[in-house]
């Protein structure tokens, strides 16, 4: 049961739980008495309430208003309830009592119909067994007057039968045939298949929900009540995506072009709801008037006129970066807050779609905010690639890995325009700058690992000797990843460089151990030594921030 609907009976509960012990069955039959005589259809004053239930009328001059009467039933049932938990009375102390399963079995109704009962006027009080347990029960006098009102209810109440398997099918059946003809949601299906078969919707509803718990493989409908999209439905979208006309799709699967154009609507708006857009979030996007203000905000780009010479040793499609024009800070700003604000909008436009009352102007509209979004996306892209390019080159020199490095880094640069927030007043430059150092803290000693296992000769591979002088970058790939590696494993401690040496193959033969190999070396559990990885990890992250200025060009 829900707790009070009215503030008045639930202050009344409380100060009649305050009341003597001696008043306490007297009252309990007051309330169950005037549970059976409100009329859900008509308003009662709280005097009169109170006054039925206690003797007295309330003094105050300021009256609650009139009560309804359907919550006031369930709130009196509520009143009884708690009455009796305040002090449970010994259940044969008085009168003939039955709990909910017996109550259920005498009148052929199932535990949960006596539950809804209760809201419409059956109270029950919890009352202490012999074995001592609490248990709601109803009484005699209640159980009578309740069905005496409500005789129509409990007869079709126990006149109710389970679904046979057969029934189940019959239900399953039809509802496949209406969905081939016709795509409706559930509760609409539930009702027309409640009208064919003459049960209520609420089972026709229940015996389609177990259906699809049980055949997940082939269900009706999907978690969000709509029906799934079948193979047969796909494969239409498919050729109509591929460039042919949906009335030689519809000769194909024998649809008029009508329906056809519906499942290809449908079956782009399932789409488009089931696709996540990310973006930051804030409030501004909400206010009056931000749509116009926002948009208008994101002004041209200007040409830099101090645009950096490229270095020559780059080829010429990496140079053309270099001639690409660079954002100001306010350029910057402006274009994130349009990104974001464009991914925002498509997001709500997409979640207001219906997909099976959706238009093609709808759709179109989102597919034409995001188009802009992303036109936006490349925009800040192409002033930050020279960004990875810089860093690459400090990293790794002219080395043959180069260009998987600059790819991997223009990765880095992709999330982190994604997760990026323009408010918090940094320069996005900035921000991808420490993004795709940490990535590269990640990748370089992978690529560095899988380039040493092809490595023959007796060239030593890496000294790892831990040193706190910084090293030049060499032109070669090893003595770049060599001075990378060198400058982090100085920052941590004997036990966490041996884990990340055993673990990454940092040392002269190249073997790389795994944790559980690396826990028995060392005499420590498995996950200990996975704490320790972590540990170290961390603070190489936090370590080669401190080395912002010689890694990251100006």
């Amino acid at each position: 049961m829900a707790k009070y609907h009215h503030a008045a009976l639930a202050e009344l509960a409380h100060q009649l739980r305050l009341s003597p012990l001696r008043l306490r069955l007297r009252q309990l039959d007051a309330a169950q008495f005037l549970a059976d005589l409100v009329e859900p259809d008509k308003s009662y004053p709280y005097e009169f309430v109170c006054h039925q239930i206690t003797g007295y009328r309330p003094k105050s001059d300021i009256q609650p208003k009139p009560l309804s009467g359907r919550t006031l039933v369930e709130d009196l049932v509520q009143l009884v309830e708690d009455l009796s938990a305040a002090s449970p009375m010994p259940v044969g102390l008085t009168g003939t009592w039955w709990t909910t399963e017996e109550l259920a079995t005498r009148l052929k109704v199932s535990t949960k119909t006596i539950c809804r009962w209760r809201r419409r006027g059956l109270p029950g009080c919890k009352l202490r067994y012999p074995d001592n347990t609490i248990r709601l029960a109803f009484s005699e006098p209640c159980i009578r007057r309740f069905v005496a009102k409500h005789i129509d209810t409990v007869r079709r109440g126990a006149a109710f039968s389970q679904l046979t398997a057969k029934e189940k099918q019959q239900i399953v059946a039809v509802a496949r045939a209406v969905i081939a003809e016709r795509r409706v949601r559930l509760h609409e299906l539930s009702q027309i298949i409640s009208a064919k078969v003459g049960r209520a919707v609420e089972t026709v509803r229940y015996t389609l929900r177990r259906h699809d718990e049980a055949h997940p493989e082939d269900p009706i409908f999907g978690k969000d009540h709509q029906p799934v999209i079948q193979p047969e439905l796909q494969a239409i979208y498919d050729q109509v995506l591929s460039g042919k006309q949906p009335g030689e799709v519809g000769k194909r699967f024998g649809k008029p072009v009508k329906v056809i154009q519906a499942i290809v609507r449908e079956v782009r708006a399932r789409q488009l709801k089931a696709r996540e857009i990310q973006y930051i979030y804030h409030q501004e996007f909400e206010a009056p008037g931000a749509e116009e203000a926002i948009l208008a905000s994101a002004q041209a780009r200007v040409l830099d006129q101090s645009v950096p010479r490229p270095p020559s040793d780059l080829p010429p499609y990496l140079q053309e970066l270099y001639r690409s024009p660079l954002l100001s800070a306010e350029q910057e700003r402006a274009l994130f807050r349009k990104y974001n604000y464009l991914k925002f909008k498509a997001d709500r436009m997409r979640l207001a779609i219906d997909p099976l009352d959706a238009s093609d102007a709808q759709l179109d509209a989102v597919d034409a905010v995001l188009a802009d979004a992303d036109r936006l996306r490349n925009e800040i892209l192409q002033s930050n690639l020279r960004l990875v390019v810089s860093i690459a080159r400090r990293h790794v020199g002219r080395s043959p890995y180069f260009f998987e490095i600059v790819s991997d880094g223009n990765l880095a640069l992709m999330r982190a325009v994604e997760k990026f927030d323009y408010a918090r007043g940094f320069k996005f430059s900035t921000y991808a700058s420490w993004a795709i150092m940490r990535n590269y803290a990640r990748s370089i000693p992978e690529q560095m690992y899988e380039a040493a296992r092809l490595v023959t000769g007796n060239d030593e591979l890496l000294a790892i000797k831990p040193s706190r002088e910084p090293e030049a970058a060499s032109d070669s790939v090893l003595d770049g990843v060599r001075h990378l590696i060198q400058k982090g494993l100085s920052l941590l401690n004997s036990r966490e460089r041996e884990v990340v040496v055993r673990h990454y193959g940092l040392d002269n033969d190249g073997q790389a151990m795994t944790l559980d190999q690396i826990g028995q070396a060392i005499g420590v559990t498995k996950e200990r030594v996975r704490q320790i990885e972590r540990k170290a990890i961390k603070k190489l992250q936090l370590g080669l921030a401190e080395h912002e200025a010689e890694l990251v060009p100006d």
